[in-house]
């Protein structure tokens, strides 16, 4: 039987990782940017936004997805945590993983908060961008997309069974 999780709503999963990209946002900032509180301060907004969306998307898509494949293995006789509830746990949790970089590309030009080119720091913020330059944005590259899906997959897996190993 599936795990108490399973009963959260969608929009409940998209919840928790806006309220989980909140806090990551926050945390990044104050431990990436440089020049003192008010560059914080005046970067926050948009990291914040940035990290929520991103991880609200990851979560509700990966619960989404992960729903929608279970249905087509299920049956009387699969026992859950087998071999077709992995593949549906790393395959959810592979596209989830696509999902949140594509949405992160955009969100990083929309917001202004790319890192500046030519730059050594990759964590390098620009801040909010005031210009129509935040319209003129670029697609995500394809292998940083295609790769974003193997690192999700096995974080899905293991937080699944994780959860068993922990219950």
């Amino acid at each position: 039987e599936a795990d108490e999780f399973a009963r959260a709503t969608l929009p409940t999963h998209f919840g928790a990782g806006f309220v989980a990209g909140s806090i990551h946002g926050i945390a990044s900032t104050c431990m990436e940017v440089t020049g003192g509180t008010a560059n914080i301060f005046r970067l926050l907004p948009a990291n914040v936004l940035h990290h929520s969306c991103a991880h609200a998307l990851l979560f509700s898509s990966y619960e989404g997805l992960k729903r929608a494949s279970l249905k087509q293995i299920t049956d009387d006789g699969a026992q859950y945590y087998g071999e077709g509830y992995l593949l549906s746990f790393g395959l959810a949790g592979g596209l989830a993983g696509q999902i949140q970089h594509v949405t992160s590309h955009y969100l990083e030009q929309w917001l202004g908060i790319t890192s500046e080119p030519n730059t050594t720091n990759a964590s390098a913020v620009r801040g909010v961008s005031t210009t129509l330059e935040k319209f003129m944005v670029t697609a995500p590259a394809l292998r940083p997309t295609l790769f974003a899906f193997i690192p999700s997959a096995i974080g899905f897996v293991a937080f699944e069974y994780g959860k068993k190993f922990t219950t």
